[in-house]
């Protein structure tokens, strides 16, 4: 093997190594973070406001006596709080975890 050859395949190497960091530095700012916005502890509630989409937060109420998680949708254009899911904890985490609740 030649020089030149030498220099190809090393220029060749490279360039897969560049476009592995390349691809992975863009999956870390196309990949949206969660971010929580404000976390609130009381007692046994507790609540955490957090963006989904652009135009739209979360609230989540997690109650630590009645053991549900709620999840509120805030429609911050139009100004409305909807419940949108309400998780009963101790079916969601029964053996299986399916998050399907189990028969009593």
């Amino acid at each position: 093997m030649d020089r030149l050859n030498t220099a190809c395949y090393s220029l060749i190497a490279s360039a897969f190594v560049l476009a592995g960091l390349l691809v992975a530095t863009a999956i870390d700012r196309v990949t949206p973070a969660a971010q929580a916005g404000m976390v609130v502890n009381k007692e046994t509630l507790t609540m955490l406001t957090a963006k989904t989409r652009p135009d739209e937060e979360a609230m989540f109420v997690l109650d630590g006596l009645n053991q549900v998680l709620l999840i509120y949708r805030l429609d911050v254009a139009k100004k409305q709080l909807e419940l949108s899911a309400a998780a009963y904890l101790p079916d969601l985490f029964q053996e299986g975890g399916d998050g399907q609740p189990k028969p009593r």
